[in-house]
C-alpha cells in the first residue's frame, strides 16, 4: 500500500481529500462565518451588489469579495443550498494541499517528503475545521501558497521565471483579494525570511521577490481603491473598525500561541518533537530543508504572537511550515533501523493514545439521549472502522513498522470525517432546536428589531430592514418581525396601539441545552413576531 501512494502521490492526495473535505457538508449548522460569507454571496446574485458587497442590503467591506465570487459559480444553481454554498471552499482546501504538495516538492526535491508532509497537513485539525469556522481563511492561505510555490519557482528557473512570477503574482493577489494582508504577514512574510537564510539571498531572489509581492498586492488591493472611491464614507468607518481590533479585540498574551502544535490534532505529539531542531538535524536527509522549515514555523508563531489580537484559527499558516518539518522527521524514522529514544519514547505514546481514542468510541452510547435505528447504524459502522484501524495499530505497534502506524492516522482521520462527522445530528441534545424558514414569513417585506444575527439572514433568505418605531411605522396590514430574546419585552413596549400581536414563534438556534434551561441570556434564540392592524 505504502509502495502505491508513493507511486501516485496526486491522484492519493485528491482520493484523500474528497473524503475528507466532500462528505457531510450539509450536517453541520451554519457557523456566524459561514452564514456572513453565504449573505454576501446570495447578494451577489440577489441583488447585484457584485463589487459593493453587502449582508442585508448593509454594506459589508470588512472581508474581500474573491470567495463570494467563487461560490456564486455554484451557489447560482440553488440558492438555498447549503451543500452548494460549502462545496466551494472544500474545492479550495483541496487546491491548497496539491498547491502545498508542489511546493514542498520543489523545495526538497523529493515526492516522498512532498507526499508525506502533504498528508499530515490534509489530516490536520484545523486545516479541516477551518473551513467551516471561518471559510476566507481557506482561500487567503491556500492562494498565497499557490503565490509561494511559483515564486520559488521563479527563483529556481532559468528559463520561465516570467512566466512563474506573473503565475506568483495571481496567486498573491487573490489571496489578498480573499482576506487581505493576513496572509501576506503571516505566510509569506515568514515564507521569504526563512528562505533567504536557509537558501538564496541572490540578487535575482531579492528582486523576484519584491517585484511579485509588489505586483501582486497592486492587483489584490484595487477592490479596496475601487470602494474607497464609490463608498469612502463607509470604507473608511469600516477599515478603521478593523484596524482598532488588532490590538484591542480579543487581547491575549505574547505566549498564548505557544502551543501551537496542538492545531494539528491527530499529529500533536510526533509535531510536538519535530520542533528539536538540535536533535534531528544531524538526522534528518536535507538538513538545509529541515533548518528552512523549523525557521518558518518558527516566525511565523513569533509574528503571529507579536499581534495583540489572538485567536486559535489564526495558527492555520503554521500548519503548512510545521507538516513540512514534520514530514522529514518521519521519513527518518521510516528508513532508520535503530530508533532514537526520543522518537521511540514518543512513538510509543502517541500510538497508545490513538488507540485508546479508537476504541474509545464504543462509549458513544452513554453521552447520546436518542437512540434511533439510524443512530444504531451509524454507531455500529464507526465503530467496527475504528476497531479494525485500532487493531493495525495494535498488531503493527513497533517503532521499525512507523510507515503502517503512519497510515493508521491518516485512516482514522478519514473515518472521522466520512463516517463520524454524521453523527453529529445524533448529539444534538437540544428538542427545541429549529431555525427559521422563508415558507414561515408571509411577507414580502421583513423587519427585524435592533439587530439581527447573520445565521438568522441566512435562514430568512431575503434581505430584512431595520425598524425603526421613532419613523414611520410599515402601512401593511400584517407586519412580521424578528426580535432577539434580549430586546423582546422592549419591543413589546413600542407595538403602536392600532397593532396587535397575532403571533409570535420562537427560535431556539442552539445545538445543545444550556447548562440552565430556564435561562436565555447568551443563547441564540429569536422572536418572529406577527403583528395584525386592528379592524
Amino acid at each position: 500500500m505504502i509502495k502505491l501512494i508513493y507511486k501516485y502521490p496526486v491522484i492519493t492526495l485528491i482520493i484523500v481529500c474528497v473524503i475528507l473535505f466532500f462528505f457531510n457538508l450539509g450536517v453541520l449548522p451554519v457557523s456566524i462565518m459561514e452564514a456572513r460569507n453565504f449573505n454576501v454571496d446570495r447578494e451577489m446574485l440577489t441583488e447585484n451588489n457584485w463589487l459593493l458587497t453587502t449582508m442585508n442590503a448593509i454594506p459589508r467591506y470588512e472581508k474581500p469579495p474573491f470567495p463570494a465570487w467563487f461560490t456564486t459559480m455554484f451557489s447560482q444553481f440553488d440558492i438555498k443550498s447549503v451543500f452548494l454554498y460549502r462545496l466551494p471552499t472544500s474545492i479550495v482546501a483541496t487546491l491548497g494541499v496539491l498547491f502545498s504538495y508542489y511546493l514542498f516538492k520543489s523545495l526538497a526535491k523529493t515526492k516522498k517528503i512532498a507526499l508525506i508532509a502533504s498528508l499530515v497537513l490534509s489530516t490536520s485539525f484545523y486545516y479541516i475545521a477551518i473551513r467551516f469556522e471561518a471559510p476566507s481563511d481557506t482561500y487567503t492561505h491556500a492562494f498565497m501558497i499557490a503565490g509561494l510555490l511559483f515564486l520559488t519557482k521563479a527563483i529556481q528557473s532559468s528559463t520561465k521565471s516570467l512566466l512563474y512570477s506573473f503565475l506568483a503574482i495571481l496567486g498573491i493577489a487573490i489571496s489578498v483579494l480573499s482576506k487581505g494582508p493576513v496572509s501576506l504577514y503571516a505566510l509569506f512574510l515568514p515564507f521569504i525570511i526563512a528562505y533567504f537564510i536557509a537558501y538564496s539571498s541572490s540578487k535575482k531572489a531579492i528582486i523576484i521577490s519584491i517585484s511579485t509581492l509588489l505586483l501582486g498586492i497592486a492587483l489584490g488591493t484595487t477592490w479596496y481603491l475601487y470602494v474607497r472611491l464609490a463608498d469612502p464614507k463607509v470604507f473608511t468607518e469600516i477599515a478603521a473598525q478593523e484596524t482598532s481590533n488588532w490590538s484591542s479585540y480579543n487581547v491575549r498574551p505574547f505566549y498564548y500561541y505557544w502551543s501551537f502544535f496542538i492545531q494539528s490534532g491527530i499529529w500533536t505529539v510526533p509535531a510536538l518533537i519535530s520542533l528539536a531542531y538540535p536533535y534531528f538535524k544531524s538526522k534528518v536527509d536535507n538538513k538545509k530543508l529541515y533548518k528552512f522549515s523549523w525557521l518558518w514555523t518558527v516566525l511565523a508563531v513569533i509574528l503571529l504572537s507579536a499581534i495583540p489580537e489572538k485567536k486559535s484559527r489564526y495558527l492555520v499558516p503554521v500548519l503548512f511550515p510545521l507538516a513540512l518539518n514534520l514530514a522529514q522527521v518521519l521519513l527518518y524514522q521510516f528508513r532508520t533501523k535503530k530508533l532514537d529514544i526520543v522518537s521511540r519514547i514518543a512513538m510509543k505514546f502517541h500510538y497508545v493514545l490513538i488507540f485508546c481514542i479508537g476504541i474509545s468510541v464504543v462509549a458513544i452510547p452513554l453521552i447520546i439521549e436518542v437512540r434511533t435505528t439510524s443512530f444504531w447504524i451509524w454507531y455500529y459502522t464507526l465503530v467496527a472502522l475504528m476497531f479494525a484501524i485500532s487493531a493495525v495499530i495494535f498488531f503493527n505497534y513497533s517503532p521499525l513498522k512507523s510507515k503502517v502506524l503512519f497510515v493508521s492516522n491518516i485512516l482514522i482521520i478519514l473515518v472521522v470525517t466520512s463516517v463520524g462527522i454524521y453523527g453529529i445530528q445524533f448529539f444534538k441534545q437540544n428538542d427545541k432546536y429549529n431555525t427559521l424558514t422563508s415558507a414561515e414569513l408571509q411577507q414580502s417585506h421583513l423587519y427585524y428589531y435592533k439587530s439581527i444575527q447573520p445565521e438568522v439572514i441566512w435562514d430568512s433568505n431575503r434581505v430584512s430592514q431595520p425598524l425603526d418605531f421613532s419613523k414611520s411605522f410599515p402601512s401593511q396590514h400584517n407586519v412580521q418581525v424578528i426580535v432577539e430574546n434580549g430586546y423582546m419585552e422592549e419591543f413589546k413596549k413600542q407595538i403602536p396601539s392600532e397593532y396587535e400581536i397575532k403571533s409570535v414563534k420562537t427560535y431556539d438556534k442552539n445545538y445543545f441545552k444550556a447548562a440552565d434551561s430556564r435561562r436565555h441570556d447568551g443563547r441564540k434564540v429569536f422572536y418572529l413576531y406577527t403583528l395584525k392592524r386592528k379592524n
